[in-house]
């Protein structure tokens, strides 16, 4: 059988430390082949990206890592996915600045973009969190899942998000926490024999999401996202982006595909 592969995204300025951590640990645990890509940089650069070995050493464990650096288009983004798609990741890792206000409209944030056009799950990590994957042992810690939903549909693809994610990282017994912000009632998936608990969040979405996720000592975030949906998305930044930003452990955006096929092939392991 084939090992799945994740691909990990790095900018090179060595602030995403833990997102190229989470990516180790996970094809440790995994024996996934791990593909570190770099946008807009000649092929030689490659040298100068992350290293998975002197983790593994550390660890006692063994990694494939390839490295690669990408040229095709003006956009880093656009880059970045026509990498991509040669790879057909189940899961993308990636870093992020969790930038507000006025520096995320100026700068932008190209997780956050990878996020809403890849059609597979992006575990988007914040540069400033120690996450669920522990830098000098290389234990995945993913004992609690939150998992925002809307409704049955977005509950259902938070949890074969989450339950890919669990897989990679070779975990068999996890708490998925169901959260619904609403007054109507929300019947939880069937979630392949792991704990599911529902909760009720009040308010206004992102902050109940962010609120659970502190309250619940949730290890990482599951959530569907349909990207941007108009202009008002595209000024100010989607539920997920506001998400991504305030929340203190990793997000997995798990995309909303309309229809059949995509750029990029979802590999479920």
């Amino acid at each position: 059988m084939t090992p799945p592969v994740i691909a990990h995204t790095t900018d090179l300025g060595g602030e995403d430390l833990p997102a190229f951590v989470h990516a180790v640990a996970l094809a440790a645990a995994s024996g996934a082949r791990l593909v570190t890509v770099h946008g807009n940089a000649p092929p030689e650069a490659a040298a100068r990206l992350p290293d998975a070995a002197p983790l593994a050493t550390r660890w006692g464990k063994q990694v494939r890592h390839e490295r690669h650096c990408h040229e095709c288009c003006d956009d880093v983004t656009d880059t970045l996915l026509d990498a991509l798609r040669s790879f057909a990741p189940a899961l993308v890792i990636t870093g992020s600045h969790a930038r507000h206000g006025l520096g995320a409209l100026l700068h932008g944030s190209v997780s956050e973009a990878l996020a809403r056009n890849l059609t597979v799950p992006t575990l988007v990590v914040p540069n400033r969190t120690r996450g669920f994957a522990d830098e000098a042992t290389g234990r995945v810690d993913l004992e609690r899942v939150l998992i925002p939903a809307a409704d049955a549909a977005t509950a259902e693809i938070g949890v074969a998000a989450a339950r890919t994610l669990l897989a990679l990282a070779g975990v068999r017994t996890a708490e998925l926490l169901i959260l619904h912000v609403g007054d109507d009632d929300l019947t939880p998936p069937a979630a392949g024999g792991l704990a599911v608990r529902s909760l009720r969040g009040r308010g206004r979405l992102e902050d109940a999401i962010v609120a659970a996720a502190r309250d619940q000592h949730a290890c990482a975030i599951a959530m569907a996202t349909h990207g941007h949906d108009g202009l008002l998305d595209s000024l100010f930044g989607s539920h997920t982006e506001h998400v991504i930003h305030d929340a203190r452990c990793p997000v997995l955006v798990a995309p909303v595909v309309p229809g059949a096929g995509s750029d990029v092939a979802a590999t479920v392991p």
